[in-house]
């Protein structure tokens, strides 16, 4: 009885982790590339160089595009923002 007991703990913990993990790579999945630096930006301490910040930014980006879950950038420019005459 014992033995079913450890069983059923192990076996709920494992689904406990990887619902755990789904979660945090679906958080991520479909970001835009700015996005993604943003929040890197916005994780990692601020003691760290600038520019180690955003070395690592790079690589993290560059693998999330190996894999095809980084998403599109919206579109900055004003006129694909709004399809609508300016009125003045």
């Amino acid at each position: 009885m014992k033995k079913l007991i450890k069983l059923a703990f192990l076996v709920g913990g494992a689904y406990a982790v990887s619902k755990v993990v789904t979660a945090k790579k679906a958080e991520w999945t479909g970001l835009g590339e700015s996005e993604v630096r943003a929040k890197l930006d916005a994780r990692l301490p601020e003691q760290m160089p600038a520019e180690k910040r955003s070395e690592i930014a790079d690589k993290v980006v560059g693998k999330m595009r190996e894999k095809g879950v980084l998403g599109e950038d919206a579109p900055t420019d004003e006129v694909s923002a709004s399809d609508e005459p300016a009125s003045d």
